[in-house]
């Protein structure tokens, strides 16, 4: 056996000449040393032959094999070619384990002879020049096969369902403006949710150290609980979205420790070592256009189109102008200021503390209230399809433009009591009659019934349903409802009179913003509210079972839309009279089977000819047909389960066998960059236990990385991956025309709006002394830096205040000196990432201004 490195040939020659060594046992020497070394290099090649194997590439040596393959882009042998290629791989994995269990064992026979043959001395100089050689031999070894597998890597091709550099077709909608050059659509047309991949920074390296730290507090949680038996209440607060108010920090684990030490340091090696693989999933000219997009931001709106999911674009003078138009109608909206929006949350939190505190408990209630709520915001949305096919949309009248409008409650006052109504009377739509949760109940329903051949069909809309619903009636039905179904329906122990109350006060709680000035719906359900589509289908089931007349054959709902069957078409028209005839502000439109006997009915078309029924799966003609991007930065199998569930959604409406959509989805696949190639993916490691550990996406090849970590490191992790920001994130705000930041001449905004912001974590730096101050809130900033300005001020009024002791120790004699705010982090809302990402800093930046108790706490966390 031949050496692999024969600098250590000199210094044995030598040790032979001074020692009188003889040629027999120089031998020995030989083979032990070349065993040795072989046995470093087929080390380095197992561990580069297992890299290889766990991304699925091959080696040049194994590709070359199968060069002279005939017919290498049929499927069938393409697939034949990729076993054999892995069978191949898998073989001189083996090969070399026996190889090195050879040199192993003749290691051990050679170092039993040497150790009789030669004195302590002697083979204590010839072990550890052998240690340093082959140290070295592995670190060359192993540089050279990491570059060999950096080459491989970039040379693999993506999956043979995705069809690469694919560039989207023209499907974003441009009114009132000719701003909008080639290099904006561009990036419009990728749809919004293009998702731009990024570089691995240091914002990205602490979103992993906080993922992995939230997944350990989290399993130190589950293994200090005990088991109970929950009742309806504590299941209600446990399924709660709304992060607590406080931060449990539990007792560690010693048995968990060191595993979970093991996989946040693997993890952020990954990551770093992505760092320096950066490759945009963008073009030269989309990139251009992105930034001209952002450019144009204070002159332009950016939205996505009401039912066409794709971007709208219009100059924001015209959008302010559409909905002053829509605000303007006096019997919907009316003006107000913001002592209303106060009174009015004072009165919701004194009613929620009143009803629900011997409910839910005090701890539960604080869940439910927001201590600083953000004012409900109005936007609209453009409905795109309402457009006739000869409008100029460069000179469009805003009178020809319907919008629909929508209140964002998101952080409002009445948003999480809503919630829990929400949660409280769903229950209730299994006996409305009429209700359709999908598409495949609706087919379900219509292939059961028995359908005349002489039956006439056709569907209703209910006309802006939302904000023409009569909140008192509408509340009325859902009680009567409750009271007709109470034995079955668990609404912890809550009264009629109660969640009465409870729905009248949350409804009332209307005020919203637009363009800085208070408005309040004066009719009807904000749609963005989570209570308004549940108290709108019991409100219609009120109406219906007044409506619905003894000719009436199939009558299904979902929400506002109507699929109905009649004996004749004169049953028909009495039915939509008798919809039409109970309330003045409800109105149904209807709309009758196409020429060969189609009628679009949610995402299906169906036809009724002889008793016979027949579904098509179907596409709005004024949809845009955006899903995600081949080149979005989303994790692969993400993109593969999107084209799964079309092509399912698409066999269960119009059957596995019927192809008539073919070619349409077909079309729709190729335009967001996909074949119809079989879908093959790999899946992020879930165990049925798992508890969730959301990490940054980067790209597949450090995605999958990190999947192999998590999978070896036997804990009980869910792996969830989260994109960076899409193209809707970036380019569209439902806040566009708010102040963000109304205090005149105001301190803390000097260079940007940052006093309103919420969930941040922030860093005060004294501008006396320079010592800085590491801090977070969930609320207005101003609020948290009025509290450090009023102890810098007053000290002997906080006591325990870091500031205010600041202000004795450091600034005794001085007047109290001003400071200067760094944002950190932001839009931080759960509490206990808050708490981690401000440890973080902590950490990193040793402020002197934080007393060793509050940073102490803070480590705590990531400890």
């Amino acid at each position: 056996m031949r050496l692999r490195d024969g600098t250590i040939l000199q210094f044995l020659k030598g040790l032979q000449q001074q020692h009188q060594i003889s040629r027999p046992i120089f031998s020995v020497i030989l083979r032990y040393i070349a065993c040795h070394q072989s046995a470093t290099v087929f080390d380095e090649s197992i561990s580069f032959l297992c890299r290889c194997q766990s991304r699925h590439v091959y080696p040049k040596f194994i590709d070359s094999l199968f060069l002279s393959v005939p017919h290498q882009r049929n499927n069938a042998v393409q697939a034949e070619i990729r076993a054999l290629k892995s069978a191949v791989l898998g073989a001189c994995i083996a090969e070399r384990r026996r190889q090195r269990g050879f040199c192993i064992r003749d290691i051990v026979e050679a170092k039993k002879a040497l150790r009789r043959a030669l004195n302590q001395d002697l083979w204590e100089k010839i072990s550890i020049r052998n240690r340093q050689v082959c140290a070295r031999l592995r670190l060359n070894e192993r540089s050279s096969l990491n570059r060999k597998f950096n080459r491989l890597i970039p040379s693999t091709r993506p999956p043979s369902f995705i069809i690469a550099n694919a560039i989207p077709p023209k499907r974003c909608t441009v009114i009132g403006t000719k701003n909008i050059d080639d290099d904006m659509l561009s990036t419009l047309n990728l749809g919004p949710s293009f998702s731009i991949a990024q570089p691995v920074t240091q914002k990205t390296i602490d979103s992993v150290l906080c993922g992995v730290q939230k997944f350990a507090h989290d399993l130190r949680c589950r293994h200090h609980r005990e088991t109970t038996v929950l009742d309806r209440t504590a299941t209600l607060l446990t399924s709660m979205p709304f992060p607590r108010n406080s931060v449990f920090v539990p007792k560690p684990v010693p048995s968990l420790e060191p595993k979970l030490t093991e996989l946040q340091v693997d993890l952020i090696r990954v990551y770093t070592a992505a760092s320096s693989t950066y490759v945009s999933n963008m073009t030269v000219k989309e990139k251009r256009g992105l930034r001209e997009l952002l450019h144009l931001k204070d002159e332009l709106r950016y939205t996505v189109g009401d039912k066409c999911g794709g971007f709208v674009v219009i100059p924001k003078s015209m959008d302010k102008e559409l909905t002053e138009l829509a605000l303007s109608d006096c019997t919907i909206y009316g003006e107000t200021t913001k002592r209303t929006f106060d009174v009015l949350f004072q009165h919701l939190r004194t009613t929620v503390r009143a009803i629900l505190t011997s409910k839910v408990g005090t701890k539960g209630v604080k869940r439910l209230l927001i201590s600083s709520p953000v004012v409900p915001t109005y936007y609209s949305l453009i409905k795109t399809h309402k457009f006739g096919g000869n409008v100029d949309l460069e000179t469009i009248s805003v009178n020809d433009i319907r919008t629909r409008p929508i209140i964002s409650c998101c952080g409002g006052p009445c948003d999480r009591v809503s919630w829990l109504l929400v949660k409280l009377l769903s229950p209730l739509l299994k006996y409305v009659g009429a209700h359709l949760v999908n598409v495949e109940e609706f087919i379900s329903a219509v292939e059961r019934c028995e359908i005349p051949s002489s039956a006439s069909y056709a569907s209703f809309d209910a006309v802006s349903l939302y904000t023409n619903v009569d909140n008192g009636c509408a509340t009325n039905a859902v009680l009567d409802l409750l009271e007709e179904h109470q034995a079955d329906v668990n609404v912890i122990g809550l009264t009629k009179v109660e969640l009465e109350e409870l729905l009248m006060t949350t409804l009332a709680c209307n005020v919203f913003r637009f363009n800085n000035k208070y408005y309040m719906q004066l009719r009807g359900l904000a749609m963005g509210l989570r209570l308004a589509p549940l108290l709108a289908i019991i409100y219609l089931d009120r109406i219906e079972r007044k409506s619905l007349t003894t000719g009436v054959v199939f009558y299904k709902r979902y929400i506002d839309d109507v699929f109905v069957v009649g004996s004749s078409p004169k049953v028909l028209q009495e039915v939509l009279n008798n919809l039409n005839s109970h309330d003045p502000n409800i109105k149904f439109t209807m709309e009758e089977p196409d020429l060969n006997g189609f009628l679009p009915f949610l995402n299906t078309k169906a036809r009724i000819q002889d008793g016979l029924k027949e579904f098509g799966w179907y596409k709005k003609p004024s949809s845009k047909n955006i899903i995600i991007h081949s080149r979005s930065a989303h994790p692969i199998y993400m993109k593969a389960n999107v084209i799964r569930n079309i092509r399912q959604t698409k066999d269960k409406i119009g059957g596995v066998a019927s192809s008539s959509n073919d070619d349409e989805l077909e079309r729709i696949l190729e335009e967001n960059g996909y074949s119809k190639d079989v879908i093959r993916t790999w899946y992020p490691f879930s165990p049925p236990d798992g508890i969730p550990m959301v990490l940054p996406f980067v790209n597949d090849r450090t995605a999958r990385e990190v999947n192999r970590i998590v999978r070896r490191s036997s804990l009980p992790i869910r792996l969830v991956f989260k994109p960076p920001p899409d193209l809707k994130d970036l380019l569209t705000s439902s806040r566009q025309y708010e102040e963000k930041c109304e205090t005149a001449q105001c301190r803390y905004c000097v260079d940007k709006k940052i006093c309103e912001l919420r969930g941040t974590v922030y860093m005060i730096t004294c501008r006396g002394c320079g010592q800085k101050y590491v801090g977070e809130t969930s609320r207005p900033l101003h609020k948290r830096l009025d509290e450090h300005r009023r102890a810098l001020q007053n000290p002997s009024s906080y006591p325990s205040s870091s500031f205010s002791r600041h202000r004795t120790l450091v600034h005794t004699q001085a007047p109290s000196p001003d400071f200067n705010v760094t944002i950190l982090h932001r839009f931080l809302e759960n509490p206990l990432e808050r708490k981690m990402m401000e440890a973080v800093e902590i950490r990193r930046r040793t402020p002197g201004f934080n007393s060793k108790d509050e940073q102490l706490e803070a480590l705590r966390l990531i400890s």
